[in-house]
């Protein structure tokens, strides 16, 4: 079987390698002779090699059909005419097809180039209505709005039907624009300056039918009211502010007004000792006039002697004090309690200078009792700028007996200022009612030093307060303190005036020694 199959294999080879040869001399006959290189070796050139001579025994027996059919490069060439045919009448038919309609087809071009300018026309025109009735809707609203929040008007937006009517009156075109106004505001997502408000004010309106009111985000004001608006926005953002700035004021005014009663009050208080003290040495003198007088008297009889009615309750806190520190600070009066009338009384009892077994036999009957006050900067000025002084409550026009007693006044402040050289000329006013006497320094530094030594100091029962003058106002005055350089000093070294405090201070101190 094998063998049979072989044998009718070899056969096909050897009749394809027939027709091939066949082909193959029919082909060199048609070929143009090349010349003697065409062949090497007694063959021919253009004979392949046997695996070439069996491809082209394949070709030409595929390629050439029996019969006389088309060949492969004819068909092709059929191929490409019946292509440029087609395109050729695809060509003329559309040529045909342009040229054919006339001017029925280009009229209705032209009409429909029209109905789309048209259109268009209609659009723009549309558009142009709906900006120009939001213009409208714009200014009027911010108008409302603005007299709203100047408090012209109670109402800051505008209902539905209320802008409709509105646009009505200006004419139907805006009127027909409305709904499409509404409609692009809704759409928009700008701030249009327009407001759409619903039923519920905080929910976002999301069609036409469900707006109810219309209100301007840019309210139109005029220039008073946005100024009058500014001020207030200004006043009321800065009112903290200003609220601090006013408690602080307030504190530090109360502080400086409690400073300045409390210095008032301590005033008055010296004062009201003075006066206390006067009254209660007047009255011991008439005692020893009138003997059936009691020789105290009631502190409440005192009080109503020395202030009025009508200032009582006023000064009920400063007559507590002067009673305390006449209690506490004054040696010259003893406070007891006497029954008088049925009740009970305190009383105060003026005590008589006398003779004491101390190294000083008898007291002189003006000298000074020691300082009321210690000196700050509250009561005391830092620096002085004038020489001169001005002392208030150094003696009594009335209560003064003799001619030389302006002498004493001045040997007393003399003595005083013992360690100050720079006095050189003292005045007593004996007609002042209020005590005064003037001293010149020699400088400034001299007067600083001499107001310390006297202001606040008691002297004779009485708080000897001490002021700042002028130079040109004390030389106008008195003129004889021009020529003035001579510094003063006391008349004599026993510096009767002092010894009291000395004796005051002594005492203690010998019995605290005993």
């Amino acid at each position: 079987m094998r063998s049979a199959d072989s044998l009718a294999r070899m056969r096909r080879v050897a009749a394809g390698y027939a027709v091939g040869r066949h082909a193959g001399a029919a082909a060199a006959c048609s070929l143009p002779v090349m010349g003697p290189s065409r062949y090497r070796n007694g063959k021919a050139y253009g004979r392949p090699p046997d695996k070439e001579e069996e491809l082209l025994r394949q070709f030409g027996r595929d390629g050439a059909p029996p019969g006389g059919g088309f060949s492969a490069h004819q068909l092709s060439m059929v191929l490409l005419t019946a292509a440029c045919l087609f395109f050729l009448l695809l060509g003329l038919t559309y040529l045909r097809m342009r040229g054919s309609g006339g001017p029925q087809e280009a009229a209705a071009d032209q009409d429909v180039r029209s109905a789309i300018s048209e259109e268009v026309e209609a659009i723009q025109t549309k558009k142009k209505n709906v900006m120009s009735t939001l213009h409208i809707l714009h200014d009027k609203l911010a108008k409302i709005a603005g007299d709203h929040d100047c408090g012209v008007t109670v109402n800051r937006s505008l209902s539905v039907q209320e802008a409709a009517a509105y646009l009505i009156t200006l004419g139907p075109d805006f009127e027909d624009s409305f709904n499409s106004s509404l409609q692009w505001i809704l759409n928009s997502n700008d701030d249009t300056g327009i407001k759409c408000i619903g039923s519920v004010p905080d929910e976002k309106v999301r069609n036409t039918t469900a707006i109810k009111y219309l209100e301007s985000t840019r309210p139109q004001m005029s220039f008073v009211c946005r100024f009058r608006r500014a001020f207030i926005t200004v006043t009321h953002r800065l009112s903290p502010l200003l609220l601090g700035i006013m408690l602080i004021w307030a504190i530090i005014y109360y502080v400086k007004y409690r400073w300045t009663k409390e210095e008032e009050e301590t005033r008055q208080m010296y004062d009201m000792v003075v006066k206390i003290i006067d009254v209660l040495r007047s009255h011991n003198d008439a005692c020893h006039e009138n003997k059936d007088l009691q020789p105290y008297m009631p502190i409440p009889h005192v009080r109503d002697s020395l202030v009025r009615p009508q200032d009582r309750i006023k000064m009920k806190k400063v007559w507590d004090r002067a009673v305390n520190f006449v209690g506490s600070n004054e040696s010259r009066v003893r406070t007891e309690c006497r029954r008088i009338g049925g009740a009970d009384f305190l009383v105060w009892r003026w005590i008589q200078p006398s003779a004491s077994s101390d190294n000083v036999s008898v007291l002189p009957s003006k000298v000074w009792q020691g300082q009321a006050f210690h000196l700050d900067r509250r009561n005391s000025p830092p620096n002085s700028l004038t020489p001169c002084l001005k002392i208030r409550n150094m003696f009594d026009p009335v209560m003064e007996i003799g001619d030389h007693w302006h002498l004493a006044i001045q040997e007393a402040i003399l003595e005083k200022c013992s360690d100050n050289d720079g006095i050189v000329h003292i005045a007593v006013d004996k007609n002042s009612r209020e005590g005064c006497v003037y001293v010149k320094c020699l400088s400034p530094e001299y007067a600083g030093k001499a107001f310390k030594a006297l202001h606040g100091s008691w002297f004779d029962g009485k708080l000897v307060t001490v002021k700042y003058l002028r130079l040109d106002r004390y030389h106008h005055r008195f003129p004889p303190a021009i020529t003035c350089n001579t510094p003063l000093k006391p008349s004599n070294k026993h510096m009767n005036s002092v010894s009291h405090l000395r004796l005051r201070t002594a005492t203690p101190n010998s019995r605290g020694n005993s």
